[in-house]
């Protein structure tokens, strides 16, 4: 009972009826359960089940990640987006428009995980950081990484 009541107040129940957590699991799972069951390739569906888990891991992170880390992704995330509504055929553009969101997200992670330089003086770094990086913020680049792999995985096997 002492384990069940720690899980629930980890999941940010604040003494209401329903915690905040487990609100935003139920609209998680509700949300890849539509995307899963539309109708259209296997490779769109789980294109979009894919975004969606990729938003909802920021939203739970957020907490634990420096904002940098946030502001890269949620640009591929963005990316990833644009592409997917915007290309056509679905078959071809929502898995392209994962790998590509995905790439951005993971170059610009990668690129900004110390500090940052500007083209007009490229020998001075702003915002640096030489503390010890977060280890969710190791988990979230390696789960990027992971989505441009499985983007590539299903632009493949979209065929054509």
């Amino acid at each position: 009972m002492k384990v069940l009541r720690r899980f629930w107040r980890y999941l940010g129940s604040d003494g209401g009826s329903v915690p905040y957590g487990v609100l935003g699991v139920m609209v998680a799972a509700v949300g890849i359960v539509f995307a899963v069951l539309a109708d259209g390739a296997v490779g769109v569906r789980a294109g979009y089940a894919l975004e969606l888990l990729w938003v909802l891991g920021l939203v739970a992170v957020w907490q634990r990640v420096r904002p940098r880390l946030l502001l890269t992704s949620g640009i591929g995330w963005l990316a990833a987006m644009v592409v997917s509504t915007t290309a056509t055929p679905a078959e071809r553009g929502v898995p392209l428009g994962l790998a590509v969101g995905a790439g951005i997200a993971l170059v610009l992670s990668l690129s900004t995980r110390s500090g940052v330089t500007f083209e007009m003086n490229p020998g001075k770094v702003y915002h640096r950081d030489d503390s010890p990086k977060p280890k969710m913020e190791t988990a979230v680049v390696v789960a990027t990484a992971g989505l441009l792999v499985a983007g590539v995985v299903l632009l493949v096997t979209a065929g054509g």
